[in-house]
């Protein structure tokens, strides 16, 4: 049998199954239902065109560690005795982050309420993923509502979960100044043919959201022709690295209306 030190496809199950001390392998991945003709929008769960009920085509990070509401636009996304005693949504969730941009990956675990708040335990400066935990019998997904996560003072909107999804699907990824994340590969893929046009996709790095948030750097582009369902894979012969602290998103401009784009990015994240 092959030593796993010098078969890469073996270093990284090892990882996965976590038998590599201070490495950790990170899937992200995101979607945007709607983005519209010459606009740019990040591709996460609110990332889509407000008229349609989109939150915010730019996300954006809360400026300051911030506590954070979790509240459903449906009290059956309960499991607390309010409203809607145990209903049939998401009744816990897990949500994951960092407190701030010198510290580790942190979790904690929120008892749903409906549509009344409750608030998160933590001061996060990103929230880059949310999952259900716990949830009742609905026939068509795990939480009936949209979630959201919504920073105080802020009142911005730092992840979601939309209607039967049962976790974020949000390109966006925090590594603190603790860890280095080294990228092997991403993808994206237009979801909607159109008669014509082309999807741009960018992959996005803010390499000091320590000192500020709207500023990122472009690493790649590439186009997705929207004539059919289309789909691009970049892997890198030599993963591409980033120093924590920094912000990791993806991006697209859309030549047509409602285009729907989905692009994730797979990351090994390695304490310095």
């Amino acid at each position: 049998m092959s030593d796993w030190r010098c078969n890469k496809f073996d270093y990284a199950l090892e990882v996965a199954k976590g038998n590599i001390p201070g490495s950790t392998s990170v899937n992200k991945f995101g979607r945007n239902i709607e983005v519209d003709q010459n606009i740019t929008a990040d591709i996460w769960d609110g990332g889509y065109t407000v008229a349609s009920g989109g939150v915010s085509l730019i996300w954006v990070a809360p400026t300051a560690a911030r506590i954070h509401a979790i509240v459903s636009t449906s009290d059956e996304d309960s499991e607390t005795g309010g409203a809607v005693a145990q209903g049939d949504g998401a009744r816990t969730i897990q949500i994951y982050g960092l407190t701030g941009w010198d510290t580790a990956e942190v979790s904690e675990t929120i008892t749903m309420d409906g549509t009344t708040a409750v608030n998160t335990s933590n001061s996060y400066v990103i929230i880059h993923r949310m999952k259900v935990l716990t949830k009742g019998g609905h026939a068509t997904g795990a939480n009936v509502g949209v979630i959201t996560a919504t920073a105080a003072s802020d009142a911005t909107i730092t992840a979601q979960i939309n209607v039967s999804e049962g976790q974020t699907q949000m390109a966006i990824y925090g590594v603190p100044s603790t860890q280095t994340a080294y990228m092997y590969n991403w993808w994206a893929e237009a979801n909607r043919a159109t008669a014509s046009g082309v999807v741009d996709v960018d992959v996005c790095v803010n390499p000091e959201p320590d000192a500020e948030l709207l500023n990122f750097l472009t690493k790649h582009t590439a186009g997705l022709n929207t004539s059919g369902t289309s789909a691009i894979q970049h892997k890198y012969d030599m993963p591409n690295k980033f120093v924590g602290p920094t912000l990791i998103k993806m991006q697209t401009t859309s030549a047509t209306n409602n285009m729907d784009v989905s692009a994730g990015f797979d990351l090994l994240v390695v304490d310095n």
